[in-house]
């Protein structure tokens, strides 16, 4: 695929696309906002484990 094809695809995917409705766009930001607090979560969790796993830190 050259550039040519490349952006005549961008265009009919943006001529297709149309701006969310408020209920629709609070609802992807609550979810992406929960996935961020669970991916962040998880890597809290990883992180302690290994702090206690390795004795802490000086130990």
């Amino acid at each position: 695929m050259d550039l040519k094809e490349l952006v005549d695809a961008w265009r009919k995917i943006l001529t297709i696309a149309e701006k969310p409705e408020p209920k629709e766009y609070m609802l992807l930001l609550r979810i992406v906002i929960s996935g961020l607090f669970l991916v962040g979560i998880v890597g809290l969790l990883i992180h302690l484990a290994l702090y206690f796993i390795q004795g802490g830190y000086g130990g």
